[in-house]
């Protein structure tokens, strides 16, 4: 079993050479990182609200596709557009939720970071 140990602590003493190289990268670049970060979690907010409105436009169509497909004047595009676009309505609208649930999860996860590059700019 002792072999096993040494074994073990060897792979690891191998890692730390490689390790301490990450986190000196890491260290050097941190504060790029955050602006980086920053701005990725800025596209979810910017990418889910332009999803939700995509997605008021698709259910504004599928209501007027439904609309004439009710009062008899459709054509077969227009009862193949409404059967794509309700589905797709939904979809957009789950999605665009599903992104602005991630912008506040990754703000409200990374707040603190964002916080302190704030503070050493300034």
């Amino acid at each position: 079993m002792f072999p096993l140990v040494v074994k073990i602590m060897e792979d690891e003493d191998k890692e730390l050479p490689q390790l301490k190289a990450l986190y000196d990268e890491l260290w050097s670049d941190a504060r790029n990182m955050i602006k980086d970060m920053k701005k990725s979690i800025f596209v979810y907010l910017f990418t889910g609200f332009i999803t939700l409105v995509f997605s008021a436009i698709m259910i504004g169509t599928a209501i007027s596709d439904w609309n004439k497909i009710l009062s008899g004047g459709a054509s077969t595009l227009t009862y193949f557009y409404a059967i794509v676009e309700t589905p797709g309505a939904v979809f957009y609208v789950a999605f665009g939720v599903i992104l602005l649930y991630w912008h506040n999860k990754l703000k409200n996860r990374y707040s603190k970071l964002i916080k302190m590059e704030k503070e050493l700019e300034g």
